[in-house]
């Protein structure tokens, strides 16, 4: 037997022993309600379902983001890197000695602010 068969085989093994599928019948209404949900929150709906359970069973509050929600979190993280990236820059040129003009970063860094502005009042 090949080593990656052999690999995939005592990984298998290794896998069912710690996770067993879980399966029961749900009634259409209750399914469909299921995948909307799911849908809304970009997940398959099996993985809603096992989110629901774990997160059931460990007593935690639900940590499932919208669709909506990660896109501010992505547009956030945007803006951010662009502040960051900036930054770096300036550090940069300021390390090998170079002039920094001082009205291209004020301007910057408003431009900047006012992407977060907008960001901010949009949410």
């Amino acid at each position: 037997m090949s080593n990656h068969k052999n690999y995939q085989k005592e990984y298998k093994k290794s896998y069912n022993s710690k996770n067993k599928i879980v399966t029961f019948p749900l009634s259409v209404a209750f399914h469909e309600e299921l995948r909307r949900r799911a849908t809304y929150l970009d997940l398959k709906t099996n993985s809603y379902a096992k989110s629901i359970v774990t997160t059931f069973l460990n007593n935690e509050t639900p940590k499932i983001l919208s669709y909506e929600q990660k896109e501010f979190i992505s547009e956030y993280i945007r803006i951010s890197r662009g502040i960051a990236n900036n930054i770096n820059q300036i550090a940069h040129k300021t390390n090998i000695t170079e002039q920094v003009d001082i009205n291209i970063l004020i301007n910057a860094l408003k431009g900047y602010e006012e992407e977060f502005k907008k960001f901010i009042t949009k949410s």
